[in-house]
């Protein structure tokens, strides 16, 4: 079992409704790319997906 499967045994534990667990883990999940995005701006890199090195566009001057 993975850490969603933990927080969603725990949410069900505390009597949390499955709809509003839900909304807690995507709310989780959108603060960590949220954060992930910011941190790869900072650093001057680009925020890119899973894509090859070969296929992603040049830099510009």
């Amino acid at each position: 079992m993975n850490i969603d499967g933990c927080t969603a045994v725990i949410y069900a534990e505390l009597g949390f409704p499955a709809p509003l667990a839900r909304g807690l883990f995507v709310l989780s999940r959108s603060i960590g790319i949220l954060a992930h995005a910011w941190e790869e701006t900072t650093q001057g890199r680009r925020n890119k997906g899973p894509i090859p090195r070969s296929v992603l566009p040049a830099a510009l001057p």
